[in-house]
């Protein structure tokens, strides 16, 4: 199973993104990120697993700014 790990830069964006996510049939929550850098904000992310569609076009086109993008196996 593949998985998406995506960092924004809020809990309150990470909560969005799920929600938009979730709206398009992808299964999706929010974590906390695991380790953060000074003046990144609060430290979540949002997992995704196995994302069909462009993700970060969706999330863009929604005003999320995705600040990394991570895959995992």
């Amino acid at each position: 199973m593949k998985k998406v790990i995506l960092k924004v830069g809020s809990v309150t964006y990470a909560m969005k993104a799920k929600s938009i996510l979730q709206r398009h049939g992808m299964r999706a929550s929010v974590i906390k990120t695991v380790s953060t850098k000074k003046n990144e904000g609060c430290g979540y992310s949002v997992a995704v697993e196995n994302p069909y569609q462009n993700i970060g076009e969706i999330l863009r086109r929604e005003g999320i700014v995705v600040t990394e993008m991570k895959w995992e196996k």
